[in-house]
């Protein structure tokens, strides 16, 4: 890095960023309010519903997304295999059976739907996931702070507890009437999408709904069918797990890649003829082919490709692949928020009274936005940045206390905001990085 760099970057925090805080999110009081309302409709006590809140927050902390029937089968048959021969011939068939279902129980193969069917169902989940689904709606959607994003349509797939709506009505200054009612005007509940996909919405989120879909195949299905109904941004949140990581990157890739394989029949009648021999060479990638097509027609005609194309709004510094992936560690953020509890007890990850987790998130849009940030590593005198690039993967900088107003401003940042240097390559081009972990 260059002095004038490290020097215009110190200025600009100095005339345009206050030292930054760590947020801590507290679920609205309305929010809290309704809560406890329903817990006294209950016919258990608010103590048991804790009780199995509780529960319910150790098993979805753990929770895994579904394993390919071939994945399933092959650990049937490592195992099957292991134990025969262990046994005589003539006793391993029962045996072994009980065995293989026993062993793959305990890990992700047995995996079912998640089921809220009682009330009290319904009351646990919400006692268990008000707080922390909040404090994620809530990180996710900080990404459009200094943006003026305010939506006029949003649609929340999967809404489970409804937590968008909190979040959401803070974007928009119309979103509430004018009674200060909790719910929004105009709001409409639905058991399935529109069939139609001609209504198109500002804002789509998923928010742990993607854990509920039983195969990779239904999943891209149901993040088609959202990114058809997005007409600005696409918000997919789910867990830490490396892998709810790896099928938000499944999804990034195929509406990345989709975006721009174009229609053959389609694109040929708004093109040359000498442009033809692009569209049929097996020597370049889709995104060339679509790179070099978009050149060739009018700004205000819109190429037929498979979907509509999309750009990473957030977190990703790049739509190049992801640097995580290659390594087999997940991108994730920390998010903490105020607990909220029945009985009057503290949790056994409760500190102060707040928690936290981890989540990953995809935050996509129709147009160009570049990058952000992602771990940052606190030690004694200097502070150690993981930056994820456009040009060469990720990339770790080490700021020291002499940076001065940078090195404060590094200390006081959080996993994936926007760093505030520009870099450069060998050939000099200047790229915005990210903070990465």
């Amino acid at each position: 890095f260059h002095q004038a760099d490290l020097a215009t970057a110190q200025n600009h925090i100095v005339l345009t960023s206050k030292s930054p805080k760590k947020r801590e999110f507290a679920v609205p009081e309305q929010a809290i309010s309704g809560l406890r309302n329903a817990l006294t409709t209950c016919e258990r006590s608010p103590k048991q519903i804790q009780h199995e809140a509780d529960q319910l927050s150790e098993v979805l902390l753990h929770r895994r997304f579904p394993a390919p029937p071939s994945v399933v089968r092959e650990a049937r048959n490592k195992v099957k295999n292991m134990l025969k021969k262990r046994e005589e011939q003539d006793m391993w068939n029962l045996l072994i059976r009980n065995e293989v279902d026993k062993i793959l129980k305990k890990t992700h193969f047995t995996w079912q739907p998640l089921s809220v069917e009682t009330k009290e169902n319904a009351a646990a989940y919400a006692l268990s996931q008000l707080a922390p689904n909040y404090a994620e709606i809530s990180r996710v959607l900080d990404e459009f702070k200094g943006s003026n994003f305010c939506p006029d349509s949003v649609l929340d797939y999967g809404c489970g507890i409804g937590n968008p709506l909190f979040e959401v009505s803070g974007l928009s200054m119309n979103a509430m009437d004018d009674k200060g009612n909790l719910l929004p005007r105009n709001i409409n509940f639905r058991r399935h999408l529109p069939t139609s996909v001609q209504k198109k919405y500002d804002l789509v989120i998923a928010h742990r709904t993607l854990c509920e879909v039983d195969s990779r195949e239904s999943r891209l299905e149901l993040v088609t069918s959202l990114w058809r109904r997005t007409n600005r941004f696409l918000v997919l949140i789910d867990s830490g797990l490396h892998d709810a990581f790896e099928a938000l990157m499944e999804a990034r890739d195929f509406l990345l890649l989709s975006g721009v394989q174009l229609h053959l029949e389609d694109t040929v009648s708004l093109l040359k003829v000498d442009i033809y021999t692009v569209l049929n060479d097996r020597n370049i990638s889709d995104l060339e082919r679509f790179l070099i097509i978009h050149d060739q027609v009018p700004a205000e005609i819109v190429l037929p490709t498979a979907l509509p194309p999309a750009k990473i709004y957030a977190p990703c510094p790049h739509d190049l692949g992801c640097p995580k992936l290659m390594s087999r560690s997940s991108c994730t953020f920390p998010v903490r928020w105020r607990v909220i509890r029945a009985d009057g007890k503290h949790s056994s990850r409760e500190i102060s009274g707040t928690e936290t987790r981890k989540f990953s998130f995809l935050l996509l849009l129709s147009v160009i936005h570049f990058v952000i940030y992602f771990h940052i590593r606190h030690l004694d005198g200097h502070v150690t940045c993981d930056l994820c690039t456009s040009f060469n993967g990720i990339q770790r900088m080490t700021i020291s206390r002499r940076a001065g107003m940078l090195y404060r401003w590094a200390r006081a940042r959080r996993d994936g905001e926007i760093f505030p240097l520009q870099t450069k390559d060998e050939t000099g081009s200047l790229h915005i990085d990210h903070l990465i972990k």
